[in-house]
């Protein structure tokens, strides 16, 4: 059992050959597919000429997983290999990652003051928000001003040059544009409606608060009246 949204099975990606269509419903090829917990797209088995067989569906948990049963020893040597090969290009990362700094957004915006645009200088006129690195950091953080250990970290890595290791939360595969300035300075939306209260965050950003799925964009879409077209997202 596969779990945590890589799937065998799914109807995403093409497989290898050797997979003969007339053993799948549908004439679809066998195909490894990504998921996020919750997606959906259907369900279906297949055959290989080895005698594995596969079969996707969506748990009663909403993960999707996949299921090999009656594999012979070759076809899971050959399932591992394209898992583990095909791993560093898989569009998503893990649900949730661990940040080099606890950094505090509730500090930041409710004692300090600072707009998101303040240190995501990019979030109004850009296509990517940015995430502030060292030198975003160094404006105010080039000595240290108070007792918090966290804020040592910072100026350290300011005082070195060495960028903060960041880890990404939110990404769309390569071939969706997402423009920031498009969503906030042309169609007035707020930075909570797709990141959630950040400012209230006094943990740093672990997993996305709404994941960017072609569903959910959508369905945003249709509510405020944007265009749906192809073409306008996918280039």
């Amino acid at each position: 059992m596969i779990r945590g949204g890589l799937v065998a099975g799914g109807p995403e990606a093409n497989y290898p050959s050797g997979w003969p269509a007339s053993r799948l419903e549908g004439g679809r090829q066998p195909s490894l597919g990504v998921f996020a917990p919750g997606e959906t797209t259907g369900s279906f088995s297949a055959s290989s000429s080895e005698g594995a067989k596969f079969l996707w569906r969506e748990s009663t948990i909403g993960v999707s997983e996949a299921s090999l049963i009656a594999a012979p020893a070759r076809t899971l040597t050959l399932l591992t290999v394209v898992l583990g090969t095909a791993a560093p290009f898989l569009p998503y990362r893990p649900w949730r990652v661990t940040q080099p700094v606890a950094f505090n957004h509730n500090l930041h915006v409710e004692e300090v003051g600072a707009e998101c645009a303040d240190c995501h200088r990019w979030a109004l006129s850009g296509v990517r928000a940015t995430i502030p690195n060292v030198e975003v950091c160094v404006d105010c953080h080039e000595e240290v001003q108070g007792e918090s250990a966290e804020e040592a970290q910072v100026v350290e890595y300011v005082t070195t040059g060495q960028p903060i290791p960041w880890q990404k939360v939110y990404r769309v595969p390569a071939h969706v544009y997402f423009s920031h300035r498009r969503h906030t300075a042309i169609a007035g939306l707020e930075c909570e409606v797709c990141h959630g209260q950040v400012g209230e965050r006094t943990e740093p950003v672990t997993r996305p608060h709404r994941r960017p799925t072609m569903n959910d964009c959508m369905e945003c879409h249709d509510q405020s009246g944007a265009s749906n077209d192809c073409i306008h997202c996918h280039h």
